[in-house]
């Protein structure tokens, strides 16, 4: 099953992390909030994210 994985800044300038559905449920979410980014990505990680680099686009030639 595909996820998305959304990471924000809470109202108290704070990382989190959430799991969500092809609908945008959410299905899990971080129980602490992060100072720093990288405390946020790394526990997402240990939930299971992982990061896809996005595949580049092809380029279309038009005939002419």
């Amino acid at each position: 099953m595909n996820f998305i994985w959304r990471f924000y800044v809470d109202p108290e300038q704070r990382w989190r992390w959430q799991r969500l559905s092809s609908d945008r449920s959410v299905l899990s979410e971080s129980r602490a909030a992060y100072k720093e980014y990288e405390g946020c990505l790394a526990n997402a990680k240990d939930e299971g994210y992982v990061f896809h680099p996005p595949q580049a686009r092809l380029v279309r030639m038009h005939a002419r």
